[in-house]
């Protein structure tokens, strides 16, 4: 069984959103304005990779969100967290 996690080989197409911050992405601590109608998986790629992650877990609303179940495009009102991917016995 192969595990489905994010990984951020992709160009970066991020683009800095509005600074109200309702539709966000939080990676390291820090918010990043994300603009509704951009791709999903490039914007979430982006941020991981800006922030030196390479495996990382993806979290909507609070919830783990899999590669294969992300939407299109980001929504209006996202609240998105990048965190780092850890495997147990793994240095």
């Amino acid at each position: 069984m192969t595990e489905e996690i994010w990984s951020g080989n992709e160009d970066r197409i991020f683009n800095e959103g509005p600074s109200d911050l309702n539709t966000y992405i939080r990676v390291n601590g820090s918010d990043i304005a994300l603009n509704p109608g951009d791709s999903f998986a490039s914007a979430v790629k982006s941020v991981a990779r800006d922030s030196g992650l390479g495996k990382f877990r993806v979290y909507l609303n609070g919830s783990e969100l899999k590669p294969g179940d992300a939407p299109d495009t980001i929504e209006e009102g996202m609240a998105l967290e990048v965190r780092p991917y850890d495997v147990a016995g793994r240095n």
